[in-house]
């Protein structure tokens, strides 16, 4: 028996055979059921998703001799027909080949002719939006109003190009990108029926490769099969599409992160040794870099299944969104920028480099918290200003390092940022806000202040807030500072570039510095 393709093989017969779009199985099927069949339809989507699937399923509906039905039997004479393609009644044709007014009139003579065994004659034009204008034309009045045997049943992938008189006269469905879950259930199935032996990773793996398109997932799944030998792993899908590269890209960003400018470069030269296409490169660390972000802010906002999210997730802690955001605006300009590189290797070396060269320096110290016994007293605001010189707080960690703990909104942020600690002993915990901050300070905002330490503490405690100068710096102005710092580094650091001094001298240009806070 002669082989078949799985694309072929496991092409549905059935509305309850389709994987995924929902709402239009639902609109398919309770217009069947109801009688309430319209004279043209229209399939849009990319490729491999179900157009002409449908398309099929829908004639087979019409024609099927146990009557019009969303559940066609699959067993008569004509359902049997459209399946093996050989139904004289259903006509298929690919408007990229027949894009000449003269092939659509020679299409249309045929239209006022009964069908021969059918129900109904239809056609199934596939790439509808390829035939001209002058075809389109032909074909408008035909469309609006056939005779009553006749259906017509339009796929196309890009329906921008069809005229609006045409879109007008058909009803629309619109088929959807398969998600990832979907698509490696799916192989899942096909791959338990055909004695397979799988991984589910490889699945997911190749699910994400294929773009949402079924077609494309089975083709893949076909590539691994004969790679792997009649077996799906994990290790196979990975060398035969390519996508090792992932894990290469984690790799470099985690190196990114940790500021090992040795290793970042050592990696980027280990992916030009493996010949890898640096454009794809680029956009997958954009991908990755997504995806992180997505896990730091909505932990479960990523719908699709992944096969390294544990990675992901351990990348994700490492990580400050801030960065994170940098690395992405870096890359973005890295893709405008890579075309003028002297060569794609070198290019992609100089993105890395700036998301180095512009990384903050972290601070990571262990967290302790004080043990302080619970002492319940209300809060004191003492806006007497004078001047204080800081007593050493019991707590092991710098105010500056406590405040982000505390989780205060916008403003009570801000007062907490303009104040240093006075005094922290056992439920007595004294601070001395800068004067510039007084009209700020407020029972509210010293209430919420009050509650965060103590859950901070895990204690009650009895805060004291007091106006005056303050000797040491504040964190706001530690922020400011650093701030000013890295803005000074990064200046200096563009202006004492060799690529930017080359311009300067080449083009008479000039650096201008920009005042963010105008």
């Amino acid at each position: 028996m002669s082989y078949k393709v799985l694309a072929l093989k496991w092409r549905p017969h059935s509305f309850a055979e389709v994987v995924g779009q929902q709402a239009t199985l639902l609109a398919l099927q309770h217009a069947l059921d109801n009688n309430q069949i319209h004279h043209a339809y229209l399939f849009t989507g990319t490729r491999g998703v179900g157009k002409t699937t449908l398309a099929r399923i829908l004639a087979k509906c019409l024609s099927c001799e146990m009557g019009i039905s969303s559940q066609p039997c699959g067993t008569c004479s004509m359902c049997t027909g459209i399946d093996r393609g050989d139904n004289v009644d259903i006509i298929e044709v690919d408007a990229a080949s027949r894009t000449k007014v003269e092939d659509t009139r020679e299409l249309l003579d045929n239209v006022p002719y009964a069908p021969v065994q059918a129900r109904f004659k239809i056609y199934i034009i596939d790439e509808v939006h390829m035939l001209s204008n002058h075809s389109f034309n032909a074909f408008l009045k035909t469309l609006e109003d056939p005779p009553a045997h006749v259906k017509f049943i339009l796929a196309t992938t890009d329906p921008q190009k069809l005229p609006i008189t045409v879109l007008s006269r058909c009803l629309q469905f619109h088929l959807r990108h398969l998600t990832v879950t979907q698509i490696a259930d799916q192989l899942a199935n096909i791959l338990t029926k055909e004695n397979i032996i799988f991984e589910q990773p490889a699945l997911i793996t190749i699910a994400q490769c294929a773009n949402g398109s079924m077609r494309d997932a089975l083709s893949l799944l076909e590539q691994v099969i004969a790679f792997g030998e009649n077996t799906v792993s994990l290790s196979a899908a990975q060398q035969m599409l390519g996508t090792s590269v992932r894990a290469q890209v984690l790799d470099l960003l985690q190196q990114i992160i940790v500021a090992d400018a040795g290793r970042v470069i050592a990696i980027v030269r280990e992916l030009a040794a493996n010949n890898a296409d640096f454009n794809q490169v680029l956009k997958t660390l954009q991908t990755v870099i997504y995806q992180l972000s997505l896990v730091q802010i909505v932990p479960d906002g990523l719908e699709e299944a992944i096969s390294d999210l544990p990675r992901l997730q351990q990348l994700a802690q490492q990580v400050t969104p801030v960065d994170l955001q940098l690395f992405y605006q870096t890359a973005l300009l890295g893709v405008r920028d890579l075309p003028y590189a002297p060569d794609l290797i070198t290019g992609f070396e100089m993105i890395v480099l700036r998301m180095l060269a512009f990384q903050p320096v972290l601070i990571n110290n262990p967290v302790i918290a004080p043990e302080i016994k619970p002492e319940i007293k209300p809060a004191i605001i003492n806006t007497e200003s004078k001047t204080i010189a800081p007593v050493a707080p019991v707590s092991d960690q710098p105010w500056a390092e406590i405040i982000p703990q505390l989780n205060l909104p916008g403003l009570t942020k801000v007062i907490a940022e303009n104040c240093i600690i006075d005094k922290w002993d056992a439920g007595n915990i004294s601070l001395i806000l800068n004067e510039a901050q007084k009209p700020l300070l407020n029972a509210k905002h010293l209430e919420r202040i009050q509650e965060a330490l103590e859950v901070y503490t895990r204690a009650k405690i009895k805060l004291n807030i007091t106006v005056g100068l303050t000797i040491n710096e504040t964190p706001a102005a530690q922020g400011q500072r650093l701030q000013q710092q890295a803005q000074t580094a990064a200046e200096t650091a563009i202006r004492t570039d060799k690529h930017i001094q080359q311009f300067e001298r080449e083009f008479a240009a000039t650096i201008e510095a920009i005042n963010t806070n105008e």
